[in-house]
């Protein structure tokens, strides 16, 4: 096995709980959340990982959560992508940025034209790879897949077909998937078919309590895995 992932994906649970038990608000503990993937996803790179994928907003959060909830989590995307768009930890490494998901049917159009500016400033960059999931559910994901396949009308149904209709058919298959926050599941089929040979790491610490310290413990233990692949 290599011993650094090519591909890491993150499912960043415990914001909330987090900020309970310091007695802010949930607005507080996403912020922090956020602040913690930038100090992250920098981190990963220099350590020579060359993609990292993070679950920002599921489309259930647009149902189950408060609507002050929700416009909070956008006014953080919002000055969050803003911030992208200058970020020399980003240009000096050459990394791009894409957003999955159907935030541009759920987000507001302030939000939409912020997320269009840090694609379009990334498009060409290649070193790195910083795939942000909102408005996103790999169940979602995987339903269009298969109508477009059916709409296209392809009889022969091969494993690369159905990549090719995915929202991450250019993104390579995750090597190591975290989850934080103590309670050690998927959800709502985050990138089902990309992680379906992953090695997982789960921690009881919340996201905002996570740090670069912990993730090269993920790193080492993912080093220290024998992937047999079925072998």
């Amino acid at each position: 096995m290599n011993a650094i992932p090519r591909h890491v994906a993150i499912i960043p649970d415990g914001n909330r709980r987090w900020a309970k038990g310091q007695g802010l608000s949930a607005f507080d503990g996403h912020q922090k959340g956020v602040d913690i993937f930038r100090d992250v996803v920098n981190h990963a790179a220099d350590k020579g990982v060359r993609a990292i994928s993070l679950w920002g907003m599921s489309i259930d959060n647009f149902v189950k959560r408060s609507p002050l909830e929700i416009k909070g989590l956008v006014n953080i995307f919002q000055k969050e992508f803003e911030r992208m768009l200058t970020d020399s930890d980003i240009h000096e490494r050459k990394m791009r940025v894409r957003v999955f998901g159907r935030w541009q049917e759920k987000f507001p159009r302030k939000l939409r034209s912020a997320i269009e500016a840090v694609e379009e400033a990334t498009a060409k960059y290649s070193n790195y790879a910083m795939n942000l999931f909102l408005a996103y559910n790999g169940t979602d994901e995987m339903i269009q897949a298969v109508q477009k396949i059916v709409e296209s009308g392809q009889k022969k149904i091969t494993s690369s077909v159905i990549k090719e209709h995915l929202f991450t058919k250019d993104l390579p298959s995750v090597d190591l998937l975290i989850r934080t926050g103590g309670e050690p599941h998927l959800s709502a089929g985050f990138m089902m078919w990309d992680v379906a040979d992953s090695e997982l790491y789960f921690t009881d610490t919340y996201w905002p309590a996570f740090t670069t310290n912990e993730f090269d413990i993920a790193l080492s233990e993912y080093a220290t895995r024998r992937r047999k692949h079925g072998k």
